[in-house]
């Protein structure tokens, strides 16, 4: 028995270190002042399509009508952590994306680079002239926050902080086409083992069965609760604006940030059950509007195939009666 524990806590601290060397670190969001990274263009977004938080950095790039260089980085949902490749921790040691790389320093987390572009930067657009942003825009962009080291932690008041538990389902799903090995990588060097953990779960007992397993179930719970009182709140905000955006007739920041709410809400099955026409007309209306803008473009082009095939399954999971996911999508 000594010997045997012995041999677990070698492995443990041989682990440790392993981690320590070759995994994610946590350093502090923003821009990384004083490092500089090889770079081909004058902005490089380190990105992935399905990513919420690289969608909202790449809309924000698209309206203010700045050309950027896509860097594709694969995560665990589309096949592997890329985010945990050696070259990409020299520009994000947290080992998560999306990063900008602006002349060659990285600027690292959303919520950071959206502010960097929309405080810092000039628009290169003739529709965005001010860098001022009004209050409504503010309030939505703080709603929509997602914290890197803690995106649950704010359900009560963040929409942002509810994709998460929402999309819970839709990760199950794309786990199945991932390798074990794939995912015992990210359990050795990613920072968030709980993340993982999920995953694993995912993969051993299937999609259907993991959102029944009581945490995992409640958090979804939770967070579908949540997200109606931020969808009424939101629905009477476009009200008072008459719309079509958040501040009237002008498209602003605000509107980018829940924009990619709505998405994620639609392919993760839960926009017709939470956001119903008929009671929500104003919201279906904005995102409807916001789709058509020329931005939107950068989202298309960037989705990855495996989204759209899993979100396909999941809606056959959801449509058969005799899955358990059917329970979970009951208005």
């Amino acid at each position: 028995m000594i010997t045997g524990l012995v041999i677990f806590l070698v492995l443990l601290t041989s682990l440790g270190l392993f981690r320590h060397r070759y995994g994610a670190k946590q350093v502090v969001a923003g821009v990384r002042h004083g490092e500089r990274v090889p770079h081909d263009a004058e902005f490089e977004l380190y990105a992935n399509g399905f990513s919420h938080c690289s969608r909202k950095t790449m809309l924000a790039l698209a309206e203010r009508d700045i050309t950027f260089t896509y860097r594709h980085v694969d995560l665990i949902e589309t096949g592997r952590y890329g985010t945990l490749d050696k070259d990409y921790l020299r520009i994000n040691p947290n080992g998560l994306i999306p990063a900008l790389v602006h002349k060659g320093v990285p600027i690292i987390d959303s919520d950071e680079i959206v502010n960097y572009i929309t405080t810092q930067l000039g628009s290169h657009s003739e529709g965005v002239t001010s860098l001022e942003i009004p209050e409504r825009h503010r309030f939505w962009i703080e709603k929509c926050r997602l914290d890197s080291l803690d995106p649950m932690g704010d359900i009560d008041t963040h929409i942002g902080a509810c994709i998460p538990g929402l999309t819970l389902p839709l990760f199950a799903v794309m786990m199945q086409s991932v390798s074990f090995s794939a995912l015992l990588r990210g359990l050795a060097l990613h920072n968030d083992r709980k993340r993982v953990m999920f995953f694993v779960m995912a993969r051993l007992i299937g999609p259907a069965r993991v959102v029944t397993v009581t945490p995992i179930r409640t958090l979804i719970e939770t967070s579908k609760s949540a997200v109606a009182k931020h969808l009424q709140e939101l629905e009477q905000h476009l009200a008072e604006s008459a719309g079509p955006y958040l501040t009237g007739s002008e498209f602003g920041i605000g509107d980018a940030a829940l924009s990619v709410v709505y998405l994620r809400l639609e392919e993760a099955g839960w926009l017709d059950i939470l956001c119903p026409h008929s009671e929500f007309p104003l919201i279906r209306k904005h995102y409807d509007t916001l789709r058509t803008r020329r931005s939107w473009e950068v989202l298309e082009d960037a989705y990855p195939a495996r989204v759209a095939q899993a979100a396909g399954q999941l809606r056959e999971l959801i449509d058969n009666k005799n899955s358990r996911m059917t329970d979970l999508y009951r208005p």
